[in-house]
């Protein structure tokens, strides 16, 4: 006797069980922050923006906010687990209307950082196709990796978590390596003044904070994929504050090492008339393939990063779609691998049809695509760290669950001070990090459509409080919700043949 078929309004809410350890965590966050990308692009035009060098300790100053805020976040997520977390810590610290509005920014951000990589990694294919010889353009390029993204996206996750351990494993020891060397070249010894205050001061450091920021972005994401972890009350708190030391010892130490090999009074210079000084140096210093090594590998850097967004944004559209916030379908999970195979496709979708339209528009993919899209996703997923930052206070204040006072109040509160001075520093002086006059129309405009779309956002949380009260009382719940609930019930008894 045939099995029958599940009723069409069941939503298939299951995600992969006890796949992901600490290390399997730790190889999408780190690889989301694209260390590589960071250290021979951002650092370096960190040194030219801000004309000074106090680019470590800037790193020191993040790391420590970014540390409070995971203190707070960590201990939420021991009593919230939802693969689209900021939407659901939000909604369930400050509210489901103004946590909807979150979404609304949360999939749009994640969705354009992980499109403007691809900017990025046609322009070095192609670059690195051309030392061979071989004549590709960046579109063709990108549209090959967009492939391969799209296939692994589909795919089980521990299958990506090991993708992504081996291009980790060798980008950071290449990291270290390069880093090593500038140290062993130094030009006046090691360069104490680095790390002093006086070395950072001004408006430009503001905009250079701000951009230390995004550097650490994918630090968050061990909490997406609470749901799949092995023991999450422990190893989601483990891998994102390790996610945070790691990146912060590499960005400190590489960015340090930089200045050492060329030296304190130059090293402004010589980043404003090189963007690729690490590879430079490394060329100098190693010997010139090793220059062409470091390409390479940022190819594979911002890769693995593209493919970690891809399943970070893939969840976010599996959580909306599960609760019914967003189209149903979005919900369905693969049967075989668990996988959120209908949100991963769209996804993919949407990544295809920028990149055809950048293609055919004849648009600087490194400068419109890469740039300015991933500072401008910056900034909105930077303001959803914030306000987080101020719904894990809210959360905790009306019930301290058993948490520390430390982690519960103190730790978040410090962090919400920090992160709102960041976040002013970063829409006050984004004209600067963008590299535009003051005055714009962009620095403008990008605040003012992230603003729009947290305002849409909580509009339709208000129609589906509204008008679909169901829906609406699951907000944030996750496989919890009540709607969810009924379906798998639903499923699971046709499945059973009931």
């Amino acid at each position: 006797m045939s099995t029958p078929s599940a009723p069409p309004s069941a939503v298939r809410a299951v995600l992969a069980r006890d796949k992901l350890g600490t290390f399997s965590l730790l190889h999408f966050s780190l690889t989301a922050a694209t260390p590589l990308t960071v250290i021979a692009g951002g650092v370096v035009v960190m040194f030219a923006i801000a004309g000074q060098i106090g680019i470590p300790l800037g790193y020191v100053i993040v790391a420590a906010c970014l540390w409070l805020f995971s203190i707070g976040y960590t201990t939420m997520s021991r009593h919230i687990t939802n693969a689209g977390a900021f939407y659901a810590f939000i909604a369930r610290g400050i509210g489901r209307v103004p946590g909807v509005g979150a979404a609304w920014v949360a999939a749009t951000a994640y969705c354009a950082m992980q499109v403007s990589l691809f900017g990025l990694l046609g322009l070095t294919a192609q670059n690195v196709m051309a030392r061979m010889g071989v004549d590709v353009p960046w579109w063709g390029c990108a549209l090959a990796a967009w492939l391969l993204i799209g296939l692994l996206g589909t795919r089980a996750v521990d299958i990506n978590a090991k993708v992504l351990a081996v291009l980790l494993a060798v980008e950071i020891a290449v990291i270290l390596l390069f880093s090593a060397s500038n140290f062993l070249n130094a030009a006046d010894g090691v360069p104490l003044g680095a790390l002093s205050p006086s070395a950072l001061g001004g408006e430009a450091a503001g905009a250079m904070l701000a951009l230390a920021v995004t550097g650490f972005i994918g630090f968050e994401s061990p909490t997406v994929y609470g749901e799949e972890a092995k023991d999450r009350r422990r190893t989601v708190a483990r891998a994102t504050v390790a996610t945070v030391a790691i990146l912060a010892f590499i960005y400190i130490a590489s960015s340090w090492s930089i200045i050492a090999a060329v030296g304190e009074n130059d090293i402004v210079e010589a980043a404003t008339a090189d963007s690729s000084l690490m590879f430079t140096l490394a060329g100098d210093q190693l010997g010139a393939p090793w220059a062409t090594i470091g390409e390479v590998l940022l190819l594979t850097s911002v890769t693995a990063a593209a493919l970690s967004f891809h399943n970070t944004t893939a969840r976010y559209l599996f959580a909306l779609g599960r609760e019914r916030v967003a189209p149903q379908w979005l919900g369905r999970t693969s049967l075989r691998t668990c996988s959120p195979v209908a949100a991963s496709i769209t996804q993919t979708v949407i990544s295809g049809l920028v990149i055809v339209a950048w293609a055919v528009l004849g648009l600087d993919p490194l400068v419109h695509l890469f740039f300015y899209m991933s500072t401008s996703a910056g900034i909105g997923l930077l303001a959803l760290i914030a306000t987080c930052a101020i719904a894990v206070v809210v959360y905790f204040a009306r019930n301290r669950r058993g948490e520390t006072v430390w982690a519960a109040r103190v730790a978040p509160l410090l962090s919400v001070v920090a992160l709102v001075w960041v976040l002013w520093l970063s829409v006050l002086h984004f004209h600067t990090l963008l590299g535009v006059e003051k005055g714009s129309l962009l620095p403008i405009l990008v605040p003012i459509l992230f603003a729009g779309l947290a305002l849409l956002g909580a509009g339709w949380g208000a129609y589906l409080k509204w008008r679909r009260p169901e829906v609406y009382a699951g907000i944030g719940h996750g496989a919890k919700a009540p709607l969810v609930q009924s379906a798998e019930t639903e499923l699971a008894e046709v499945a059973g043949g009931r």
